[in-house]
């Protein structure tokens, strides 16, 4: 677990036992990103518990595949959140089937185990013909179970999915304070080739967003921008849950290569993205120290980039939420019920000691 900061405009108030409510109407207003990240999402499930318990007011939340599922969730379940979580887990679960390689004992459904799976029949029985491994329409119809709709797309909390566009290769955003968000969306941001099969969205063709950025921290920015623009607010929080953990060996087999090739396409860009973000509220930070010094009649306030850069929000607190303990969350394709069980309670232990800092 790591916690990163960046300068406050005000100085924080001191910290109590129990940790603090925050809400927005003490100024506190929170963005939050979820990555993709298959069966390491339910750490993130364990994160959330700990922020809803929190006390603080959430106002943006963007995800992409697992995290999109959570997100809708979060802010538009027929029910509990967190319960309607725990029965999503519940239905990712799956039993070691003891006849396959480790890699896959736990990352393939066995027949009758109930999940949200359905094989594709031309996978089974024409696999070089097939597109994708399994169904996309159970997860869809789950998700209608999960999420009420009209609730979600009512919310003022804003939600932003993301999934890649197949033929023209471009990452596209899906809010619910734009055009509105459908399972369709969800199940778009999480539609991972080959286990499904590309998602139609008016016309388009979508696979999940983690193959271009399983970290969705740019439309989380861009939107607290467009927050700020409505109303100014005193500080703005990013927390950001990186499920990202480094290796203390090199890949030793086939399958240990595959996993780590997975791992370090989805979660290794963040790595980058967040070096862009450091930069940039540097550059803000600069900005706010010129605009004080300079002349109030100075032609350089009339500069187009001067003025484009005068417009941009800083972000005043950034949280980022990683495991103390990389090992103890295994891999990605591992969705045996005991990994899943011990990445929420790992999730929320590690996310609780973050949040009351």
């Amino acid at each position: 677990m790591t916690t990163r900061r960046v300068k406050s405009p005000a100085k924080a108030s001191p910290v109590r036992r129990p940790a603090r409510r925050h809400s927005a109407g003490d100024g506190h207003h929170t963005a939050l990103v979820l990555q993709g990240g298959a069966a390491l999402g339910a750490y993130e499930a364990g994160v959330l518990q700990a922020l809803l318990e929190s006390g603080r007011r959430i106002d943006i939340v963007t995800g992409c595949s697992i995290g999109a599922l959570m997100a809708a969730i979060v802010v538009g379940s027929r029910g509990d959140p967190l319960a309607t979580l725990r029965d999503m887990w519940q239905r990712f679960a799956m039993p070691v089937n003891p006849f396959l390689p480790n890699l896959f004992a736990s990352s393939l459904p066995m027949p009758g185990s109930g999940n949200v799976y359905r094989p594709n029949p031309v996978w089974l029985t024409m696999p070089t013909l097939a597109t994708h491994m399994y169904e996309n329409a159970p997860l869809a119809a789950a998700l209608q179970q999960w999420v009420d709709f009209d609730r979600l797309n009512a919310s003022s909390v804003e939600v932003i999915v993301t999934a890649v566009e197949v033929k023209g290769g471009h990452l596209e955003e899906f809010s619910n304070h734009r055009d509105g968000l459908t399972a369709g969306h969800i199940v778009a941001s999480a539609s991972l080739p080959p286990v499904f099969p590309a998602t139609a969205i008016d016309g388009g063709e979508y696979w999940d967003g983690g193959l271009i950025a399983s970290t969705p921290l740019r439309p989380a920015i861009n939107a607290i921008e467009k927050h700020n623009q409505v109303k100014r607010a005193p500080l703005w929080e990013l927390v950001v849950v990186d499920l990202f953990t480094p290796i203390d060996r090199a890949p030793r087999d086939f399958t240990d290569v595959l996993q780590r090739a997975f791992e370090l396409v989805f979660f290794g860009k963040f790595q980058h993205d967040l070096k862009l973000f450091q930069w940039m509220n540097d550059q803000l930070d600069l900005m706010i120290e010129v605009d004080r010094a300079l002349p109030k009649s100075s032609p350089v306030r009339r500069h187009p980039a001067y003025m484009k850069l005068s417009r941009h929000r800083r972000v005043d607190k950034l949280t980022i939420i990683r495991t103390e303990n990389p090992q103890s969350l295994g891999g990605p394709a591992d969705f045996s019920r005991e990994a899943l069980e011990r990445r929420m309670k790992l999730g929320y232990e590690e996310a609780k000691k973050a949040l009351d800092t």
